[in-house]
């Protein structure tokens, strides 16, 4: 690879007078001509002299700022979009914030319109709220009244009717106490009379017995006496 030598920028009449002398060395047959001219042909295309050097420059100058001077129109074209765009919504802005401006004025106007509504509302509220309290206070004891002289009647009502309910069963006691005396009374009665009817009924039953008994005992005699010996006898019955 080779190696890159700097580039330098030297006067054209050296270069002019570094050829005359080779030129001369080579006419009076010096061989310093050889070396000199082969030192210019192997820097000659590194040797730029200070026009060429100017013009490469004034090229790229050129070139760079019609690139740099693109690049402005379009950012200057660019920028003028953005600052229409920018001064339209701004106008926006502006008349948007004239409205809520206008708004909040109409907005206050109605708040105080409002309150000085809220304060007479409030003002009459007081007044008709006393005017209710006194009414209410006023059908408050009417009605405490009524409903004590109807708690009165119907205690008096009450106590009537639990003295008529007292009178009705004590006098139903009596008739219960009346009643239960008779039914033992008439308990008693029949059970008497039912011992008697029972001893009548053993006492005939016993009779019942021995007379049966007292049958079957002459019937017993009878069969005897008509067998003696193992032999019937025959008797005529009378």
């Amino acid at each position: 690879m080779e190696k890159e030598s700097a580039i330098l920028c030297v006067p054209p009449e050296l270069l002019e007078r570094l050829k005359s002398l080779a030129d001369r060395l080579w006419a009076d047959k010096n061989p310093a001509a050889v070396h000199l001219n082969a030192v210019l042909e192997e820097f000659e295309p590194d040797l730029k002299t200070l026009s060429h050097i100017v013009k490469e420059y004034e090229a790229d100058y050129a070139a760079r700022l019609a690139f740099n001077e693109r690049e402005h129109v379009q950012k200057e074209s660019r920028l003028k979009e953005e600052a229409e765009d920018f001064s339209r919504r701004l106008s926006e802005v502006e008349k948007e914030h004239a409205e809520g401006l206008k708004r909040i004025a109409e907005l206050k106007a109605s708040l105080s319109a409002r309150e000085a509504a809220l304060a007479d509302l409030k003002s009459k509220t007081v007044e008709d709220g006393s005017e209710l309290n006194s009414k209410y206070v006023d059908k408050m004891q009417e009605l405490y009244d009524r409903v004590n002289r109807k708690e009165l009647e119907m205690l008096t009502r009450w106590e009537e009717k639990n003295k008529g309910l007292d009178a009705k069963v004590q006098s139903l006691e009596s008739d219960f106490g009346a009643k239960v005396k008779q039914f033992k009374l008439r308990e008693k009665a029949l059970e008497e009379d039912f011992n008697a009817r029972k001893i009548e009924l053993i006492k005939t039953f016993d009779r019942i017995r021995a007379d049966l008994e007292a049958r079957e005992k002459a019937l017993s005699e009878r069969e005897a006496k008509k067998t003696v010996n193992g032999k019937p006898v025959f008797t005529e019955d009378i």
